[in-house]
């Protein structure tokens, strides 16, 4: 626990040295007010292969809000996740505290089911981000992480019904090259029972 502290410390530490930020970065989309997103990614947990699409929406003003939908395969046993989120931008209340990074406490329900079984998650948390030049005027890099607490519902009928709340984060960064990017991402919840998951992603802005 204490090295996934300094971890988290140490790249929200990167963050608050960083430049300017982009809207909504914090929320995992690198997108600004006004503009959307869609792509497609894939996701490598231990003993699965997850592909699927997401997509964003970043509206004039404070609100964004995301959707995607992601399908898990394992020697014929297949999962369908369908998830929503939504972030709202609070750098125009903190950004004197911290100057270049975009701020937002976000929320996010992924609904997992199969044959009957179940499976809710819900991270809340904060998210932090930048935008940060690199080479041309028009390419950037935009980090973020996010610390949350995640809620967890298993239910899989005749009375086997079980909760719990984890500490988690999750993070990555997308390189952009004008209204296209490409990037890795990490997520990851203190759960004996599920490793850290890997991915990337590529996708367009409009």
């Amino acid at each position: 626990m204490k090295k996934t502290m300094s971890g988290l410390a140490a790249a929200a530490a990167a963050l608050v040295l960083a430049g300017s930020a982009g809207a909504q970065v914090c929320a995992g989309f690198p997108t600004a007010d006004g503009q959307g997103s869609i792509g497609a990614l894939a996701n490598f947990p231990s003993g699965f292969d997850q592909y699927g699409a997401e997509g964003s929406y970043n509206m004039v003003g404070p609100f964004a809000l995301n959707a995607g939908f992601i399908h898990s395969t394992d020697d014929g046993d297949d999962l369908n996740t369908f998830r929503v989120g939504a972030a709202l931008d609070a750098g125009s209340f903190l950004g004197a505290l911290l100057p270049g990074i975009s701020i937002c406490p976000n929320v996010r329900a992924d609904h997992t089911s199969e044959e009957g079984v179940t499976l809710w998650t819900v991270p809340i948390g904060l998210g932090l981000g930048a935008s940060l030049p690199v080479g041309s005027p028009d390419m950037t890099l935009t980090p973020y992480v996010i610390p949350a607490l995640v809620w967890q519902r298993f239910d899989a009928g005749g009375g086997i019904d079980e909760s719990a709340t984890e500490f988690g984060v999750r993070g990555g960064a997308d390189l952009n090259f004008d209204r296209f990017f490409l990037g890795g991402l990490v997520e990851w919840v203190n759960n004996s029972a599920q490793d850290a998951v890997f991915g990337v992603r590529a996708g367009i802005k409009f």
